[in-house]
């Protein structure tokens, strides 16, 4: 029985449903093609599309995520007229409100990593707008980023001023820049530099207002690829018409501001409530415990859902049934019941799935915004890069624990075998620096305990879903080789091959070989 009555399967066709029309992704999935060849190669959806249905309407909208797969079902319908791209399974979901569903959407496509800045300025901006509307009041950046908290969307006061900055004054100003794909670092570059030049500016004795020059020099400097240091060239050149200094004498002030004041754009973007400070770590090692740092090798009809539907296990939980793979094979509730006849290889891929599916609930089940992907290697599950910092303390501890259990970044190979991944990408590329910046350094095993299994954030169910996710990871260690495991050298092997390389580089050096 459903444990919430209004929330069932429904088989519709494509021409019942509509594609969400604020969808916060303004520009084609880059992954178009890809999902669609996968869709194509399964003859259906992997996971039910979650709609639901505006009070005033009599078709069904897409509810979190899946535009891009109802698009493609469409095409499919017209290019083959197989009719199994012309029906499809679909998860009915209560309407709730605007504001749920631009929220829902907005997480999902954050998860998947692949929205620009500008469009999570945008869609932040109307958020905030609509639940504004819904309440009738106005909401102060704390309000709002608390309310987003409820909603599952992590973001810090400084991240919300950041999206205001960009979407209220950057968007008009720089839109080619913007759609190219501006990023973060340089929109703090840039909010640096107009608080430095606006000082010095006042500092030299003029009385004239820097922000319409600030905006008609990033006007005339707008460009897919904006080169912000022309950009400070022609503010240079503006402040010394306006106050009649050498030009030298103005470049040196001003870089003495910029160097002098290197946190001004945390000042004036407001508090930046991050509750850690990320520490360079050249090299991926084993700390206190958790194992760091590896890819996937999945089926191609699985790639279409690379990434976790952060509203589809709430729905299915409220549905009454157990989190589903990307292949639509059903979790078993208990990982741990033993059967007559021992586990085959075979089981394998089957065991993989319902440890990615407790993971995925357990995420959704606290929740988390991590960008948990499904994976063809070892417990079946990668924790990948975020699609945005990590901010929240909880999460924080819980990404490193899983990553940890996950054993994806435990030798070079294994890092290998995940090269599709933002997360291997930058390990493999020395960059691991990067990621850091995204997810803080690895965390500390002695703080696991207090700050996740004794935290009052961790809900009872949670609890119960991460015991039984560390007993179906034991399962699959306990019962088949390593090698089986993953597909590649073993850790023991690869720390032997490379304690030979090193002696072998040692005898040359020593033997006057090739280090001379």
């Amino acid at each position: 029985m459903s444990a919430n009555p209004q929330t069932h399967h429904k088989l519709l066709t494509i021409d019942q449903i509509i594609p969400y029309d604020r969808n916060p992704r303004r520009a084609i999935n880059p992954r178009y093609a890809e999902i669609k060849a996968a869709i194509r190669a399964s003859g259906k959806l992997n996971n039910l599309l979650s709609v639901t249905r505006r009070p005033d309407s009599t078709l069904y909208m897409v509810e979190s995520g899946g535009n891009t797969r109802l698009q493609i079902l469409h095409e499919l319908w017209q290019e083959t007229d197989d009719e199994t791209f012309y029906k499809t399974d679909c998860l009915i979901v209560p309407w709730q409100s605007e504001s749920h569903v631009l929220s829902a959407h907005l997480i999902e496509n954050e998860l998947r990593g692949d929205m620009t800045l500008i469009d999570k300025a945008m869609a932040i901006k109307e958020l905030k707008a609509q639940l504004e509307n819904e309440g009738g009041q106005a909401l102060s950046i704390r309000e709002f980023s608390r309310q987003l908290g409820s909603k599952g969307y992590l973001a810090s006061s400084r991240q919300l001023t950041r999206f205001h900055y960009v979407a209220d004054f950057l968007e008009p100003l720089i839109p080619m820049a913007l759609n190219a794909g501006l990023g973060v670092r340089a929109v703090d570059r840039l909010i640096k530099i107009q608080a430095g030049y606006s000082k010095c500016l006042t500092e030299f004795g003029s009385t004239q207002n820097f922000e319409p020059m600030f905006a008609q020099a990033l006007t005339e400097h707008d460009d897919e690829d904006l080169d912000i240091d022309a950009l400070q060239r022609s503010l240079d050149n503006y402040i010394v018409s306006c106050t009649g200094e050498p030009l030298n004498r103005v470049r040196l002030h001003v870089d003495t501001l910029l160097l002098d004041n290197p946190g001004e754009q945390e000042t004036s973007l407001g508090p930046f409530d991050s509750f850690y400070h990320p520490t360079p770590v050249l090299d991926l090692q084993m700390n206190n415990g958790l194992n760091l740092v590896h890819k996937a090798t999945l089926p191609d009809n699985s790639r279409q859902e690379i990434t976790l539907q952060p509203r589809q296990a709430e729905h299915q939980a409220r549905a009454g049934i157990q989190p589903t793979s990307s292949n639509d094979s059903p979790v078993l509730s208990n990982l741990t019941d033993t059967t007559p006849t021992p586990l085959k290889l075979s089981d394998l891929p089957r065991l993989r799935t319902q440890c990615c599916g407790l993971v995925q609930q357990l995420t959704n089940e606290i929740p988390l915004a991590l960008a948990v992907k499904p994976w063809g290697q070892g417990y079946g599950f990668y924790l990948d890069l975020p699609g945005q910092p990590i901010q929240d303390e909880l999460a924080y501890y819980a990404f490193w624990f899983l990553v940890g259990l996950s054993g994806q970044h435990l030798s070079s190979e294994r890092t290998k075998l995940a090269q599709e991944m933002r997360f291997a990408q930058l390990v493999l590329a020395g960059q691991v620096r990067n990621a850091y910046e995204i997810v803080g350094s690895p965390a500390q095993l002695d703080q696991f305990g207090a700050k996740v299994l004794l935290s009052k954030r961790l809900p009872e169910e949670a609890m119960a879903t991460l015991l039984q996710l560390i007993q179906g990871c034991r399962q699959i260690s306990l019962t088949y080789r390593e090698s089986d495991i993953f597909e590649c050298m073993t850790v023991e092997q690869t720390q032997l091959r490379d304690r030979m390389a090193q002696l072998g580089d040692h005898q040359n050096t020593a033997d006057g070989g090739p280090d001379e």
